[in-house]
Formats: structure tokens, sequence, C-alpha cells
């Protein structure tokens, strides 16, 4: 029996490395085929690390020292510039490289949350061949290791709510700790773990621990940043773009998309607010935000609710200047892919077998990481880190339609 077991765990194994290698083809592919230069937030990201390593400490192109959230230049870019200069395809191959992770990691957070053999398999190639997760690994974004460490978190809270340890409570404190540092969007995922101890079969005390052990990592982690930024700056905060975006999506000019602040009533005193310094200036936007807001609770509720659609809006847009007959096929291609993940994501609600505490706290996860876009604003690149959570209940959807329809062919006897 444990032969066949231990045969049947390396066919899947060997399969989850052909579709591993397939999603690296695919972003070789993308890497050699597609042209690319930095720009926006790419740009500042890439100053902080050169910065860096040229003595200057933490600095982005614009001059902040803290503006951006420091964990991909710092964990990523850093380590590379260091080792082969500023260069972008070595960028992008860890990137590649971290595209695979997830990959990996999508199968293992499947099989946390209940799926089969076939689910796990589904699951990895779905994200494997996710367009978008391909195309996005030639930017300098920090959404290429959100994505690995999101979905640590999700085996974690997944792990937790079946089996209660201590090293897995003190591991997803260490994923928070670099989501910290990475992107703060994903510590709305404290909610999923926080419901991961609830569930989990261990008493209120045990529980109250692993909670406190998490954190604590999480703390050990981003604490030497947050006293950097109070040694430089005056405030122990992770970065200082907070109530700088909360202002771009709550003002008289707010659209729920992103908008450049010189289209809003501060466009004109911008210029000289920055002078303040960065803190000064992210709460006094912070303050206006929370004064419009205050003042306009129905336009603000409509526009969270609006901010919600367009945060899970297929990708029907075009892109910038004219595009090529490839693109526009990428972009058909893509627009299919979301609509099959969301529809996988809507099946598990349809189908009663999935109706269970894993994929609800899949379901959690999708909540509150929409729930805090709901603040500030949406770029369509941000919903990306939960894009391999509905890959994940896509092959549970796929799985557990096979099994029934298998079922209704040949029922018991």
């Amino acid at each position: 029996m444990n032969d066949k077991h231990d045969a049947q765990q390396q066919r899947d194994w060997l399969w989850l490395a052909i579709i591993a290698g397939i999603g690296l083809a695919l972003r070789a592919a993308v890497i050699a085929g597609f042209q690319h230069v930095p720009e926006g937030d790419e740009l500042a990201y890439r100053s902080m690390a050169l910065n860096l390593l040229g003595g200057n400490g933490i600095v982005d192109s614009m001059g902040n020292r803290a503006m951006y959230n420091v964990g991909y230049p710092l964990l990523i870019l850093a380590p590379v510039f260091f080792l082969f200069g500023d260069d972008l395809l070595a960028v992008r191959l860890v990137n590649m490289c971290l595209g695979g992770a997830a990959i990996m990691l999508c199968y293992l957070v499947a099989k946390e949350a209940g799926a089969g053999r076939s689910g796990r398999l589904i699951a990895a190639a779905a994200w494997a061949l996710y367009l978008p997760s391909g195309i996005y690994g030639i930017y300098l974004a920090k959404e290429n290791l959100m994505i690995p460490l999101m979905l640590g978190v999700m085996w974690c809270a997944l792990r937790l709510a079946r089996q209660p340890s201590k090293t897995v409570a003190a591991g997803c404190g260490v994923l928070f700790g670099l989501l910290a540092l990475t992107g703060n969007a994903a510590l709305s995922l404290l909610a999923v773990l926080a419901w991961a101890l609830l569930l989990s079969p261990a008493s209120t005390v045990r529980r109250a621990s692993l909670a406190m052990l998490a954190l604590s990592v999480a703390l050990v982690i981003s604490g030497p940043w947050l006293l950097r930024n109070m040694q430089v700056i005056g405030a122990p905060v992770l970065n200082t773009n907070g109530g700088f975006n909360l202002y771009l999506g709550n003002n008289p000019a707010a659209t729920g998309m992103f908008i450049s602040i010189s289209e809003t009533p501060r466009g004109s005193t911008w210029d000289a607010l920055r002078k303040t310094g960065e803190v000064q200036a992210s709460e006094t936007l912070k303050q206006e935000a929370i004064s419009w807001v205050k003042a306009h609770p129905a336009a603000f509720l409509a526009l969270a609710a609006k901010k919600a659609a367009y945060f899970w809006t297929p990708p029907l847009h075009a892109g910038k200047g004219n595009q090529s007959p490839a693109e526009k096929l990428v972009r058909l291609l893509w627009a299919i892919q979301f609509l099959l993940l969301i529809a996988g994501a809507i099946g598990t609600v349809l189908m009663p077998r999935l109706r269970n505490r894993q994929v609800a706290l899949l379901w959690l996860a999708l909540a509150c990481y929409t729930g805090v876009h709901m603040l500030f604003y949406v770029i369509f690149r941000y919903r990306e880190p939960m894009m391999p959570v509905l890959a994940v209940m896509t092959g549970l959807v796929l799985e557990s339609f096979v099994t029934s329809r298998r079922q209704a062919a040949h029922p018991a006897r």
C-alpha cells in the first residue's frame, strides 16, 4: 500500500514539475518577446535599491525616504543589483523564479483547501497559464513578491484551521512581517489568520498564544524598518503613502480608479505640501480625505461600491497606444481566462460539497483584500495577488464537477 502511495506521489510531483516548467517557459517567452521600459513605481523601486547600494540610503527617485514599500527593492532588487549590476534581465529572471514558486504554492494551497490530486494540479496549471502572471514578471513590481508571500499566508491559515502548530504560526508571522514591508494591503489577511485560529481544534489559551507568536514574529521582521523610519522621518510607519492614497480615492474629483494628484483639488498646492515633509504631507491628505468622507457619506459608500466593481471588472479595456494583432489576441485570451477563474470562484458557492470551512477562508481572503481597496482606489494590477486564490477555487470546482459526473454515471449499487 505504501509503495503504491509513494508511486502516486512521485507521479503527482512529476506532473507538477511539468506544469511548473510550462509556466516558466511562458514567463521566459514573455521576457524574450516583450519590450518594456520601467516607469512610474518601477523607477521608484529601482532608485531605492540603487541608492541603498550606492551608500545614499533608501531614497526613491523623487527624494522620498519612506513613500513606497521597501520590501521589493530591499529583498529582490538590491541583492540582484549587488550581484549583477543594474541589470533588468537579471531582475526579470528572479521574478520568473518567484512565479515558479507561486505555481508550486497554488498546488499546496489547493491541497490544504481539500483538493484531491486533480484539483491540485488544475489549480497549479490555472496559475501557470494565466497570462498576466507571466506578463507582470517583466515589471519591477512588488506584486511579483507579494503573490508567493500571500499564498504562503493562505497555506498557513488553512493548515492552522485544521492542525494548530507553533511552527506554522511562526512561519505565518515571518510571512506577515515580509508582507508588511512589501504591500500593506496584504495585511488585510490578518482577518483570515484570526478566523483560521478560531476554527482550529485548540483551546482559547492555545489560540491566543499562537496568535501572539505570529504577531510577535511579524513585528521582529518589520520592526527594524519601523525604527529606521522613526529615526529618519520621525514616525514609526511602514510607509508614508497611506494618506496620499486615501486622498486620491476620497476627494471631490475621485473616480474610484487611480487619478493623478494634479487632477484633485490639492493639485496646485501639492508641491508646497510635499516640502512640509513626508509624514506631515501624508497626515494632511489623510485628514482631508476623512473630512470629505464625513461630509459626503452617501457619495463615499457609492464610490466604495464602484471600486469593488472596478476591482473585479473583466479586463476588456484597451492598452496604451495602437494595439498589434498579437496584443489584441493576448488581451482576448486574458479576458477569457479571467472570466473562467471568476466562474470557478462562483462555482464554490453553487456546489454543496464545497461549502465548508476551508473554502470559506478563501472567500474571506477575497472579501478582505477587495474591501481594503474599496477604501482607497483601484488599479487592475492590484488584484493580481488575489488571482491565485481564484485558481485554487477553480481547481476545487472542476475536480468536484468531474467527481459528481462520475458518481452520477456509476451510482453505488
